[in-house]
Order: C-alpha cells, then sequence, then structure tokens
C-alpha cells in the first residue's frame, strides 16, 4: 500500500485518503476503517489554481488510516512496512504510457506551482516513457516517517512544512487540524442477492447502498431468461436504468453521524418490487427508431453520438487475501483533488473535488460541511460470502459504485469466471435524456433494438480507462485455492507471494 502512492502518483498519494474492508479470520468478521480526507468547518474552501476551480484541500487521512490498520490487526512494525516504499521511490519507478498520458493531459495544473514542476518536470519536461522516475525527496520523507513513525505526517516535520506551504498560499491549516485527524471504524453493511451474501461499506460511503438497491431492483426481475446485456437490449437498458435509480437516491445518504440515512428503506425488499414496477410500467409502446432519426441525426445513429466529459476519479484498488484467511479490499486515493501543483517533502497534496458543491449549497452534509464528517466517495469494496466466509473480494477505482455492480452480477447471474466478468463491456447509468455510454463492444442487433426504446448509444473505447481498473481476487470454492485478476482497462497485474 505504501509502495502504490510511488508507482502510481498520478492516481494516489501519501496525504489521501485510504479505506479498506477487512476480513479477520480470527474473529470471523468484517471490519470498516474509514480515513477519508477531512474538511473541518473553519477552514475557507479555496484552491489557488485557476486550472481546478472546483478542487478543495483537505486534512489527510493516508497516514493515520494506514497506522490504525497496523494497530488494529498488524503483525510487523511500521518501519518494516514503511521500507519497500523507501527503496521504490529511491530507485524509481518506470513511466508507463498510462500515466505519461494521464499527466500529460494535466500537466497545466499539475505544474501550476514551483513544487510542481520541480516533482513533476525535474528537468523540464515529464520523465519519458520507460525511464525511471526517481523521487529522492519523497524517499526522504518515507524514510523520516519510517524511523519517527506515522506521526510524522500530522506531528513531525512534514506536517510543519504542510502547515507552512498551505498558509502561504492562503489556506488557513493549522497543526492542530493535522494532529486532531482520527480514523473511523464502522461496521460494514449487508445485504442479499437471491442466495448470495454481499459485504460492502456503510454510509458515508455509497458502496454497498447502490449495489444493493440495484441488486434488489434486478432480482425482481429473470435475468438470466433475459439474456446477458450484451445480447439482449432488454436486459442492458433494465441494468442502466436501476443503476441510474439507484442515483437519484444519492441525496439520502450522508454522515450517519449529522443525518438519519434510511438505509433499511433503501434496501427493503417492498421498495425494490415498487420501484420494478416503475419500470414494467414505464415501456414504450411504439418503435421509436424514427423518433431518434428525426431528433439526433442519421450520423448519430450510425456512429453514436459524442461521449460525455466524466469526472476522472485518480485511485488505486487492492484485493488481498493471505494465507491465514484474512481478505483485504483497500481504496486508496488523492481524491482527484486538493491544491494542484503542490508537493510537499515530495508528497503531492490531496483534498476533494466538491468544492464547487459545496459552495453552491449542493453537497450538504453528507459533502465536507460539519467537523467531522467525512467526504463521500464514490466507494465499492465488496466481499462475498459462502457459508459465513469470503469466497471472493472485489474493487475498482473510479465511479465504481456502477462498473463493481455490473461486474459482480457477471458472476453472480451469469455464471461467467472472474476474468470474463472484468472484460465484459462496461456502461453508466442511463442519462435522463434517454442517451447511454458505453464501451463500444456491444453488437448492432442491440444497438438497433435500444433504438427501438428511445435510447441512442455514446460509445466510449473498446476498453475506456475511465471505466475503472477492477481487482478481484477468490478462493475456489471446490479446489481451495486462490485466484486473482486485474482489468485489462490499465496497469494493475495480478501476483502471489
Amino acid at each position: 500500500m505504501l509502495v502504490q502512492p510511488v508507482h502510481e502518483v498520478h492516481q494516489t498519494n501519501h496525504a489521501g485518503t485510504v479505506v479498506t474492508l477487512y476480513w479477520d479470520a480470527e474473529t470471523e468478521r468484517a471490519y470498516f476503517m474509514d480515513a477519508s480526507a477531512e474538511l473541518p468547518v473553519d477552514l475557507r474552501i479555496s484552491t489557488p489554481n485557476p486550472h481546478s476551480s472546483d478542487n478543495a484541500a483537505c486534512i489527510p487521512g493516508f497516514i493515520p488510516g494506514l497506522a490504525s490498520m497496523l494497530e488494529r490487526f498488524g503483525s510487523k512494525p511500521w518501519s518494516t512496512l514503511i521500507e519497500p516504499a523507501v527503496r521504490a521511490a529511491r530507485e524509481g519507478a518506470v513511466m508507463s504510457s498510462w500515466q505519461y498520458g494521464y499527466l500529460h493531459a494535466s500537466l497545466s495544473s499539475i505544474t501550476y506551482l514551483p513544487s510542481g514542476r520541480d516533482f513533476y518536470t525535474p528537468n523540464g519536461f515529464l520523465i519519458p516513457v520507460g525511464e525511471r522516475w526517481r523521487m529522492p525527496r519523497l524517499a526522504e520523507t518515507l524514510r523520516r516517517t519510517a524511523e519517527e513513525g506515522p506521526e510524522y505526517f500530522t506531528k513531525g516535520d512534514w506536517a510543519k512544512h504542510m502547515v507552512e506551504a498551505g498558509n502561504e498560499l492562503g489556506w488557513p491549516i493549522t497543526m492542530e487540524h493535522l494532529a486532531a485527524y482520527e480514523p473511523i471504524w464502522l461496521d460494514p453493511l449487508s445485504f442479499k442477492y437471491r442466495d448470495t451474501e454481499i459485504v460492502g461499506i456503510p454510509p458515508p460511503q455509497r458502496g454497498a447502498l447502490y449495489m444493493g438497491y440495484i441488486y434488489g431492483i434486478l432480482e425482481e426481475f429473470d435475468l438470466g431468461s433475459i439474456g446477458h446485456y450484451t445480447e439482449s437490449a432488454d436486459a442492458l437498458a433494465l441494468i442502466a436504468w436501476a443503476m441510474s435509480r439507484a442515483h437519484t437516491e444519492k441525496a439520502l445518504m450522508h454522515d450517519p453521524q449529522f443525518y438519519d440515512v434510511p438505509v433499511d428503506v433503501l434496501l427493503s425488499k417492498d421498495y425494490h418490487r415498487m420501484i420494478a414496477e416503475l419500470w414494467r410500467g414505464s415501456r414504450p409502446k411504439v418503435d421509436l427508431t424514427e423518433f431518434l432519426r428525426l431528433t439526433v441525426g442519421e450520423t448519430a445513429m450510425a456512429a453514436g453520438l459524442p461521449s460525455g466529459n466524466r469526472r476522472v476519479h485518480d485511485s488505486c484498488e487492492l484485493s488481498i487475501v493471505d494465507e491465514e484467511g484474512n481478505w483485504v479490499e483497500m481504496m486508496n486515493t488523492g481524491n482527484g483533488g486538493g491544491i494542484p501543483g503542490l508537493v510537499v517533502d515530495g508528497v503531492k497534496n490531496g483534498g476533494t473535488t466538491v468544492k464547487a458543491e459545496v459552495e453552491t449549497g449542493t453537497g450538504r452534509f453528507g459533502w465536507i460541511v460539519e467537523p467531522g464528517a467525512r467526504t463521500r466517495h464514490a466507494i465499492a469494496n465488496t466481499l462475498v460470502l459462502d457459508e459465513g466466509k469470503p469466497w471472493l473480494a472485489i474493487g475498482s477505482p473510479g465511479d465504481c459504485i456502477f462498473t463493481v455492480p455490473q461486474a459482480l452480477l457477471n458472476i453472480l447471474e451469469y455464471g461467467m469466471d472472474p476474468y470474463s466478468a472484468v472484460d465484459a463491456p462496461r456502461f453508466w447509468p442511463l442519462n435522463d435524456d434517454g442517451t447511454l455510454e458505453i464501451e463500444s463492444r456491444i453488437g448492432a442487433d442491440v444497438l438497433k433494438e435500444l433504438a427501438r426504446m428511445g435510447i441512442v448509444t455514446r460509445p466510449l473505447g473498446t476498453y475506456d480507462w475511465r471505466m475503472g481498473s477492477m481487482q478481484v481476487v477468490w478462493r475456489d470454492r471446490e479446489r481451495g485455492m486462490l485466484g486473482g485478476v486485474a482489468d485489462p482497462r490499465r496497469t494493475g497485474v495480478p501476483g502471489g507471494i
């Protein structure tokens, strides 16, 4: 985990967020640790970077979160665990074409401040693809953290330098803000899809509620008879609509410290049955192909509409199982925000991308308004149980509240093996205007049937990196062997030691 921000600095950092869904073999139960970035109400929401006006800096939770995990479930000393990250930063990680392209697309933002220019473009330009990106200042920071402990990031020199840098840019952060940060431990949220028990993460995070809501609607239909969504327009439209319905409920999903969250209602079979009836009672009675031809045009009907510019989530996911039967589904991220271009002692600044929503009053308590409230993320760390114990763990960065349910549905409903389930085309929720953004590996017959329903597609790439990077580990329920799959959409790899 500490190495990942070295190898994928474009996706995460040591001053962002980490959340962990953990199954402890000894106690035979799941735990959830939330170390999301936090913005206390007494800090002004601002970012001195015109290229990223919707970002806001936050109090980092990454290092405190890992320290909390180690204290509760660890078996090795902190210094031992951090040493590989020190070595990786010193020796450098090889620049991949994926990383280079991502950084180049955001170059004006990440190099806005002098510290960002020194870090990202040490010779005046990005490190070339295939070359090692050595990070000596980060290596020294991590070495000091190994010696002085996690407090180096909350009470030590790094914390002091972070406060000084933030103050110089007009962010009134104090040492007290950093020192006061504490991760929170919550009970996971569980539900069933047909006869399978699924364990996910609770509010204020949305993963389990979205999945339980989506699956509850889909459970009211015989998807096996309808067909797989790559071959059946009816299945594709239904799943995309169910995801869209779940998203309409997001205003009800807040930090339980400050809001009542109607979890029982959102996961109620009666409620799902009613929502399913809305779908059944709102199907088109006529062929709408000609209507689309008149409204969107021949070209769009033939080639599809341009895909939307969805917000990018720069996050990383780890799916782990060890020989003792402990399972970890862990997400870490820079939150896509912070003060872009600010790098303190080799550590880029983390934060949140919800500044605009808070300032316009749409963020509400579930985002970052109340002191101690955690930012609400698109996180879907998930464990699937068999006879009360995990047999599969799955998660992804990106808008995983939509993509993880799709991949897992391929396994649970359609009987796919994990690799085929991860490889299958993905799509976003059905838009209010009847458009559907989807990876362009869907057959022409399915697209024609969608048009008959009044749905026109916005094609994405065949494998679109914005669709996440699914990571899956599982235990073969017959042979007991462990397996792993990494998504082909990014640069993840499975491995065993």
